[in-house]
């Protein structure tokens, strides 16, 4: 079948019959080795009128002078009207070639919008995630050091993952306690116990003691902050900051929406 369809395109061209450049371009493209696109051979078909192969080669010397016949075809309008149409396909042919560019475009796009999606969904899972201390026997590790457990919920409907949130507090600008509780992966609508340590910072509570002062809740602010990078390798931490005394009435006196995981 392409030793035939590349005699039919040498005839056309011989014949002059049609746009040349592009049947010089399709007949390129099968001695290449690639297929021929579905237009190509609507356009070859819509030159050779209904004639087999064969019969075109087989008449080739009539081909010519079949051009000039007054056939219901595109090619058989006036000189003027040939130059147009050749142009419009030849138009219609770079636009072809341009069409795998665009495809290649638009599946980029698509690609950039699914991966802001999903990094949004994944922010905004991180930025609601919910914790409370464990009502449990808290273990002692040495002076200045306490085993503690932590519940975490994930109030959202798609799977999120952190690797450590920790609750620090400052008097004075002084780093006095430390609790740091592990990572985990939680899923959608889900809750879960995890271990951490409570660190006291004895230098901190000395230095205080030491000032013989009356402890001020005013001076006193509490930060937590939640590590959860993205797609498990761009750093990115929730970082907030409370006076000691609101943070403490939340731990007493969650509000509505604190914990929403049963």
């Amino acid at each position: 079948m392409s030793e035939e369809l590349i005699r039919l395109i040498e005839e056309l061209i011989k014949s002059e019959r049609g746009d040349i450049g592009r049947l010089q371009d399709i007949l390129a493209e099968i001695k290449n080795g690639n297929s021929v696109p579905f237009d190509d051979h609507q356009y070859i078909k819509s030159l050779t009128k209904g004639q087999s192969p064969s019969n075109l080669v087989s008449n080739s010397d009539n081909i010519k002078s079949d051009i000039l016949k007054p056939v219901n075809t595109l090619d058989n309008l006036i000189p003027e009207s040939n130059s147009e149409i050749s142009s419009q396909e030849g138009s219609e042919r770079k636009d072809t070639k341009r069409t795998p560019i665009k495809k290649y475009a638009s599946v980029g796009i698509v690609v950039a919008i699914i991966l802001v999606v999903y990094v949004g969904l994944d922010i905004y899972a991180i930025n609601n995630l919910q914790f409370r201390p464990h009502q449990g026997q808290q273990l002692i590790i040495s002076e200045t050091q306490l085993a503690i457990k932590s519940d975490a919920c994930n109030p959202a409907y798609f799977p999120v993952t952190f690797t450590k949130y920790e609750i620090t507090a400052f008097y004075n600008s002084d780093e006095i306690e430390r609790a740091t509780i592990s990572g985990s992966t939680l899923s959608p609508k889900s809750a879960a116990t995890l271990d951490g340590i409570f660190a006291i910072n004895k230098e901190a509570v000395a230095k205080i003691g030491k000032e013989n002062a009356t402890f001020d809740p005013s001076k006193a602010t509490i930060t937590t902050s939640v590590d959860a990078p993205i797609f498990g390798f761009i750093p990115y931490t929730v970082d907030k900051k409370y006076p000691a005394q609101e943070f403490q009435n939340r731990i007493k006196n969650p509000p509505p929406g604190t914990f929403d995981c049963m």
